[in-house]
């Protein structure tokens, strides 16, 4: 990746973080969603710089800013992404597109993970897709338990403007080594090939 924008959040005291972030990411998946090839992919791909996971007592957390990736100046000046932030420019700060640096040799990935969620909640759509009642869908899940490394994860609340269901994107953040500067990106800007600069 050749070039890059970040994006800070800022929070007041009536819009919090959490909420931000929801806002942020809707826009940039829509944003995404205009760019993208007949394949359903992008040229574009995000990172959170300043992401952490769950640790004893400190909560996960993506922080405050939000970095896009693209490999050509055109794919930036495509995407127009301060355009799809006109109604958030109080809650946002874009800044301009840079190069990335030429010393960067440390590299990561984010994937978007579909969180598992309480063995309830599981039940409750089994019944709903197999029409099945709430006994013989709790057989189905008994002794469910949601892995410790998803919980551990920072998740955004997002909204599915298909299906007008609610649901938690969680990110995952691994290392990367082998540097493909042909990968494409889904609507989100994840992908599981990708090996963004880490600065």
């Amino acid at each position: 990746m050749k070039h890059y924008i970040d994006i800070t959040l800022l929070p007041s005291d009536d819009i919090g973080v959490h909420f931000l972030w929801s806002k942020v990411m809707m826009q940039v998946h829509l944003a995404l969603v205009e760019v993208q090839d007949t394949n359903k992919q992008v040229p574009v791909a995000v990172s959170f710089p300043n992401y952490k996971i769950r640790s004893g007592e400190e909560n996960a957390f993506l922080g405050n800013k939000l970095r896009l990736f693209a490999n050509e100046l055109s794919d930036f000046e495509h995407l127009n992404i301060n355009k799809w932030f006109a109604r958030l420019q109080d809650y946002v700060h874009i800044k301009a597109i840079n190069a990335v640096p030429d010393s960067i040799n440390v590299y990561e990935s984010y994937n978007r993970i579909t969180k598992a969620g309480t063995a309830d909640k599981h039940i409750r759509r089994r019944m709903k897709r197999h029409n099945e009642s709430e006994e013989q869908a709790a057989v189905f899940f008994e002794g469910y338990t949601m892995s410790k490394e998803v919980k551990a994860l920072p998740f955004i609340k997002m909204k599915s403007l298909g299906k007008g269901m609610s649901f938690n994107m969680s990110i995952r953040k691994t290392k990367a080594t082998r540097v493909n500067n042909s990968v494409r990106f889904n609507t989100y800007g994840f992908s599981n090939d990708s090996a963004l600069p880490k600065f």
